[in-house]
């Protein structure tokens, strides 16, 4: 009887990793991502808010990356996701703006721009051919 539940509890530790592998890399690569991009813009002062709003979108991608790590499923995570998704497009909105969008080029924007559409595909398409 115990072999068979510490095959039930290693196989419940195999799901989990299953649900979470794929976007627990995304996540992570998301907030590494956005913190250089953050520290870029710090080493190069931009013109207006743009530190400020960087370190909002780090905050979110922390806070993120934390809550995917404690293995919670894709709809606890919706809340917290919806809040990076608003402060990268925010950001992203910003690039429209000749002067935004050369210093945000500058400084590795276009990383956080990949690492947030693993993010989104992760989090929004699960069982397509993005999912891990």
């Amino acid at each position: 009887m115990n072999a068979f539940k510490s095959c039930l509890l290693l196989l419940g530790l195999l799901v989990g990793c299953a649900t979470t592998g794929g976007l627990g890399t995304a996540a992570n690569r998301l907030d590494n991502s956005a913190q250089r991009f953050y520290e870029q813009l710090l080493a190069q002062p931009a013109p207006g808010h743009s530190a400020s709003d960087a370190a909002m979108l780090v905050d979110a991608t922390r806070d993120f990356d934390r809550a995917v790590n404690h293995n919670r499923s894709r709809e606890n995570l919706r809340p917290s996701f919806e809040r990076v998704a608003e402060r990268y497009h925010h950001l992203r909105r910003q690039l429209d703006n000749r002067d935004y969008g050369d210093w945000y080029g500058r400084s590795g924007f276009d990383r956080v721009t990949e690492a947030y559409l693993d993010v989104d595909r992760q989090m929004n398409y699960p069982d397509s051919r993005y999912h891990d």
